[in-house]
């Protein structure tokens, strides 16, 4: 049925990032069929929202492009059948399903489909076409839309699935789909329209074993793939009855099925409709960024906000093949003319930013950057308003006061949700509003304990108690469903904080001012933070292929103008909540660790590190050691700690404080680079003789072992190899390979063979840290002059012309993962970022900046000794730390850069700062404050 769509490229302020500490601890088996589910458990004190669970973000049904779900639990409501998957409790309200399975994408039609933590698809519901057969197609006892054999209780869905990682799914009302991590679309169920996209079989009835590409009994029970051409990476999809959509990396959007609008106008021939086809029209060369598809229309919205909308033709539902009905016939295009070509809608909506937005069977639900929501089409009871249908309007009722960022639109049924509250209106025949029975809002009739919910009413049960955070809502044929995640004391009272200053800024009025705004920015950064802190865990693994351009809210926008950017506050504020203490030793960690699902396809990448790594670590030690048998009994010891970059922003001054502490050991080479260097299998000594394996990289580490052996036994060492960041994008790069072809990335690596160890992260203004590069990479050209800013300028200039023609050659992911060109990519920070937060725990990532590390320099180390557990240096040894010169530093020794320059880079860096500021929840991430006076 209907989903919301929301999209893909921002990561919006107010998200909580949680890891499940340990992978063993979130992925065992359900003690009794059926069905077998996956357990993914949270550590009791950390029941915060699970952000990137099993190193993946989900897209939270339909075409849900952005506000991926971090992960949670699966709440459902409405027609008390398997689709709901849960065998008992009130179907009237939200309540848990499925609650041992972290949930990180789900859709609802007739039947359900989610995709779990792990990446696999589980389906559940009818598995017939029974219930309505438009174009005079019979009604199949097995369409196939579960994929699988079995009984319509959850069931796993694999076939050429199997070793996937689904990152969404997708329901059409007879068929469903599914995007992977690699940007591949599958398909399976009901073909009658070519809403496969592929070939299916069963051409003359049911049983039929020919192959087909439509037709009445035409169908596939098992996922395959549907094709696009060459380089096209699908990055979500969408699907209505008889019409299936999919969005690539580049924002163009596809449809194929029932539908006209990419064909002129025109359906295509049956035969032909499968065909997956660009939708051009007015929005050619417009970037899509939302989209859903209803029963007879869709509707899109670009990244400027704009929403279109189009008549996918008569869809023959309900009898109307001889009585065909007219389009727009139900306002559900929200705007006049031509109806089967895109169209803008306009009215109440011209100046707002609409990004997300959804599809029921005849009428459309969308929201706003600011929060409202908008609806037309269908009956007064859809819209929750009176008034026109044929135009946008805003919805009443208890919504009206909320920050709404998801919306839903079932057959007869609509829905919102804040990250607080979810929000019902419509029928209320199947219970799907989920206000519950006999509630005061419901028109109630003699004898009955539902009825129709004509106003938006908040939904009951226990996400209206508030300690649950609302991450998706998607609304299905009779039924509706939900992520959500626990939230502990601290995130419960900084909502409640948000929630108070934000009715006290409206109450205020135009009068309160920006003190109002910034009162209630305040609040909301305080639940940021309550959220933040509860440590994360790992939905596009995406590389997030776009640009994003979100726009700041007006109380954002007021914090930013207040904003003490020289506070020692402002420059430590972002430090504690990022600390956890450490729950286990190294050797109990390892011990409890459970090697991904992925770990066969990891262990081929890198076999040298698999056959070296010991079974468990000596509980003697802090840090990872243990004896060789091989060597005499040797204690050997990895790092404890990697600072993983970023080149040119203070890595290497942190390591040489670091290594002043007397409990730090260094290592031989302070930063070998192995890791993003050496290759495999090893090809010469690399940083790490004799051969460059893996054996060679722990040598480099023996020196520190001999000293934790004798000199303290809760002594560490690290690595600061500080292009290993920037090693990820998506694509496996230990030793620089461009040939490889491998989804395996440097986090899994790490993840696996090394899952106890702390990761520190420092970012720079990339501005800054550009031209840093600039300078020290030219330290080989003796025989030439220092280059001057002009040169810098033209260096800029060249560069960011290089980056746009191999984007628009090659696509955005490939130039980051070719590094083309090197420097100006490796100040992307956000194209990078979410391979660690999707494989690593946040509570083992601590992201520094280094214009806050470099004003509050005691502070940043005291937080950094802590993130390692390591004690507390007395006065005398916090002077030698201290008073060290600052390493490696030489932007002193070099002219400021052209003001034009400066201009330019940032203007070319600000969609990533801006993406990075909202994976992070902090506006520190947009170098809003004035440039250091070097460089």
């Amino acid at each position: 049925m209907a989903r919301p769509a929301i999209f893909f490229i921002v990561i919006y302020a107010g998200w909580a990032f949680q890891a499940l500490s340990l992978h063993h601890e979130h992925v065992t088996r359900a003690p009794s069929p059926p069905p077998a589910i996956r357990i993914i458990k949270l550590p009791p004190a950390r029941e915060l929202l699970p952000t990137f669970v099993s190193g993946r973000m989900g897209r939270s049904s339909g075409a849900q492009m952005t506000r991926p779900s971090p992960g949670g639990t699966l709440f459902s409501w409405g027609l008390n059948e398997w689709r709901l998957a849960r065998k008992g409790g009130d179907n009237a309200v939200p309540e848990a399903a499925l609650d041992n399975l972290q949930v990180i994408s789900v859709a609802a039609s007739r039947h359900s489909a989610v995709a779990a933590a792990d990446g696999v698809v589980w389906t559940m519901g009818h598995n017939d076409s029974r219930g309505g057969g438009g174009h005079g197609s019979p009604p199949l006892d097995a369409s196939g839309q579960l994929g699988r054999g079995g009984s319509t209780a959850p069931g796993r869905v694999e076939g050429a699935l199997k070793g996937k990682f689904v990152v969404q799914a997708i329901t059409g009302r007879y068929h469903t789909m599914a995007v992977t991590e690699d940007g591949e679309l599958y398909s399976w169920g009901l073909n009658d329209w070519g809403q496969l996209g592929r070939a299916a079989v069963g051409a003359k009835n049911e049983n039929d074993p020919s192959p087909c590409f439509s037709g009445a009994s035409c169908h596939s029970g098992i996922p395959e793939r549907v094709p696009f051409p060459d380089g096209v990476k699908i990055v979500g999809g969408a699907a209505g009855r008889y019409v299936s959509m999919a969005l690539d990396q580049n924002g163009v959007l596809y449809t194929w099925g029932h539908d006209g609008c990419s064909n002129g106008g025109k359906l295509p021939p049956r035969a032909e409709a499968y065909r997956p086809k660009a939708v051009e029209g007015p929005l050619k060369g417009k970037r899509v960024v939302a989209f859903d598809a209803g029963y007879v229309f869709w509707l899109a919205a670009t990244e400027q906000g704009e929403v279109y909308t189009c008549n996918t033709q008569d869809d023959g539902y309900a009898g109307t093949l001889e009585n065909p009905r007219n389009y727009n016939n139900a306002g559900e295009l929200g705007r006049e003319g031509d109806p089967l070509t895109p169209g803008l809608v306009q009215g109440e909506l011209v100046g707002k930013k609409v990004e997300a937005v959804a599809a029921g069977r005849e009428h459309a639900v969308v929201s706003t950057a600011d929060g409202r929501v908008y609806t037309w089409g269908g009956r007064d009871l859809l819209m929750g308003r009176t008034g026109s249908n044929k135009v946008p309007a805003l919805a009443l009722g208890a919504l009206a006061k909320d920050n709404v960022r998801y919306v839903m639109a079932g057959e007869y049924h609509s829905g919102a949700a804040s990250h607080s509250a979810i929000y019902g209106w419509g029928s209320n025949d199947y219970l799907c509003t989920g206000v519950g029975r006999n509630n005061p809002v419901q028109e109630l009739k003699k004898g009955r304990d539902r009825g129709n919910v004509n106003t938006p009413a908040k939904a009951a049960g226990v996400i209206a108690q508030g300690n649950w955070q609302v991450q998706a809502l998607v609304g299905g044929f009779q039924h509706a469903l939900a992520i959500a995640a626990k939230l502990d004391d601290a995130a419960i009272a900084a909502n409640t904080a948000a929630a108070k200053a934000e009715a006290e800024a409206a109450a205020g009025g135009a009068g309160a001012g920006a003190q109002a705004a910034v009162t209630q920015a305040a609040a909301t950064d305080t639940a940021v933070a309550a959220t933040t802190t509860t440590t994360a865990a790992a939905t596009t693994a995406s590389g997030l292929d776009a640009d994003p351009k979100p726009e700041m809210s007006a109380a954002e926008a007021a914090k930013v103008a207040a904003e003490d950017w020289t506070s020692k506050e402002f420059h430590t504020s972002y430090l504690a909540p990022q600390l956890h203490p450490i729950r286990y030793s190294v050797a109990e960690y390892q011990h409890r660790y459970r090697l991904s699902d992925k770990n066969p396809r990891i262990k081929a990448e890198a076999l040298d590190v698999f056959e070296t790594l010991p079974g468990g670590y000596d509980r003697k030690y802090k840090s990872p050691c243990w004896r060789d048998p091989k060597r005499n009994n040797e204690l050997r010891c990895l790092p404890y700690f990697h600072i993983l970059g970023v080149s040119k922003c203070g890595t290497t001054d942190l390591y040489h404080r670091l290594s002043k502490h007397p409990q730090m050991f260094e290592s031989r080479n302070k930063g070998p680079h192995w890791w993003d260097e050496c290759p495999y299998p090893a090809k010469d000594a690399c940083t790490a003789p004799p051969n460059g394996d893996f054996n060679g990289y722990i040598d480099l580490f023996q020196d520190a072992a001999k000293k934790i052996e004798t000199v303290d036994p809760d002594g560490v060492s690290g690595d600061a190899s500080s292009n290993t960041f920037t090693a990820a994008s998506g694509v496996y790069l230990r030793g620089a390979s461009w040939d490889r072809n491998t989804s395996v990335t440097m986090p899994e690596l790490m993840r696996d063979a090394t899952p106890w160890q702390r990761n520190i992260v420092i970012f720079r203004n990339p501005v800054d840290r550009y031209y840093s590069a600039f300078h020290y990479y030219r330290w080989w050209l003796k025989d030439q002059p220092p280059p001057t800013p002009e040169d810098f300028h033209k260096t800029a200039t060249e560069e960011i012309a290089t980056w746009r023609r191999c984007a628009e050659t090659h696509g955005h992911k490939y130039c980051v993962r070719h590094y083309n060109p090197q420097q100006l990519v490796k100040g992307m920070y956000s194209e990078f970022i979410m391979d660690w937060l999707n494989h690593w725990p946040r509570d083992q990532l601590l992201f520094l900046r280094n214009e806050d590390y470099a004003s509050t320099q005691r502070e940043h180390m005291e937080a950094v000794l802590s993130f390692l557990d390591m004690r507390k240096p007395t006065e005398p040894e916090w002077e030698h730390i201290m008073g060290m010169k600052t390493a490696n530093k030489n932007s002193d020794k070099y002219k400021p850069m052209l003001p034009e320059t400066r201009a330019l880079l940032e203007s070319f860096y600000r969609p990533y700062n801006e993406k990075l500021s909202h994976i992070l929840a902090d506006r520190r991430w947009l170098w809003l404050d004035p440039p250091r006076q070097y460089g």
